[in-house]
C-alpha cells in the first residue's frame, strides 16, 4: 500500500500529449490524451485531490481487485472527474434500468449495455452522472467498450452495485 499513499512526490506530467501520473516510484499513464482535457493540470497533486483518490480507492476495494488495479482505477477516475472535458451523454447506447436514482460519486454501479457493466460513478450532474468503465462489455447496439473509458449518462441507465447481491440487475416487465 506504502507505493500508493499519495504524498508531496505525486506529480501531474504532460510531456508526451497524455496526462500522466508520477509518483516518485513510478509513472501512471491515464487513458487520457491532452487534447481530451478541458485544461492543463498544475504539476501539484492537491489535498483535495488525494482526499478524492482515497474516496475512489475505498468503494474499489470492495471489488478485491489487487492495489495496482485499485491505484490505476482511482487515478484515472480522478482525472477524468478533474480535467477530462465534458462530453454529451451517449444514453441511448443503453437501456433504463432504474428510475428517480440518483448516483453520488465513488459509487460502484451497474450499467444495463447487453451484459451488466460495472462502472464507477467519477461525478453526478443533476440528471446525469460521469462513469469510469471498470470492464469490457458492449453497448445495446452492439458496440465495443473498453475498461477505462469515461461515459455521461442519464441517472436511469445505473442501479447501486450491491456486493451481496447474487444478480446483476432487477428484471424488467
Amino acid at each position: 500500500m506504502c507505493a500508493f499513499t499519495p504524498s508531496a512526490s505525486w506529480q501531474w506530467q504532460t510531456q508526451t500529449g497524455q496526462l500522466q501520473l508520477q509518483t516518485g516510484q513510478f509513472l501512471h499513464r491515464t487513458p487520457f490524451q491532452l487534447t481530451d482535457l478541458n485544461s492543463s493540470p498544475s504539476p501539484d497533486f492537491t489535498l483535495a485531490q488525494a482526499e478524492l483518490f482515497w474516496q475512489f480507492w475505498h468503494a474499489l476495494e470492495q471489488l478485491q481487485y489487487p492495489a495496482a488495479a485499485c491505484f490505476a482505477a482511482a487515478i484515472d477516475a480522478l482525472a477524468a472527474q478533474q480535467y477530462l472535458r465534458q462530453t454529451g451523454h451517449k444514453s441511448w447506447w443503453f437501456t433504463a434500468i432504474s428510475a428517480d436514482y440518483q448516483p453520488a460519486c465513488a459509487e460502484l454501479v451497474w450499467v444495463g449495455g447487453q451484459q451488466p457493466l460495472l462502472a464507477l460513478v467519477t461525478q453526478q450532474q443533476g440528471t446525469c452522472c460521469q462513469l469510469l468503465l471498470l470492464e469490457d462489455g458492449h453497448s445495446l447496439q452492439g458496440k465495443t467498450l473498453y475498461a477505462g473509458e469515461v461515459l455521461m449518462l442519464l441517472n436511469d441507465r445505473v442501479q447501486p452495485w450491491l456486493p451481496a447481491s447474487g444478480h446483476k440487475l432487477a428484471k424488467s416487465a
